[in-house]
């Protein structure tokens, strides 16, 4: 894969991810929306410990801070200028 294609295929890695989201949301009638932010909480968390143990610190701080600005963002309360991708 080109540079160009895996850049692109990164940048929508989070629609992805909100489609399968979605697929369950569409297939799970009534969803408990708690108990999937937990699970993709869950899902966070084992990615973060992914990293090295000397900057997870750090890791876990800078995702705090982007999950409270896209949420602030994309809910409306304040305008964009993050470093989401849409």
């Amino acid at each position: 894969m080109a540079e160009d294609e895996s850049s692109a295929d990164e940048e929508c890695l989070h629609c992805e991810i909100n489609e399968v989201v979605r697929e369950y949301i569409e297939s799970h009638n009534p969803v408990d929306i708690v108990e999937l932010a937990a699970r993709v909480a869950e899902s966070l968390a084992e990615l973060m410990l992914l990293a090295p143990e000397q900057e997870r610190a750090n890791l876990l701080a800078a995702t705090i801070a982007h999950l409270a600005g896209a949420f602030l963002e994309k809910s409306g309360v304040v305008e964009g200028g993050s470093d989401s991708t849409h």
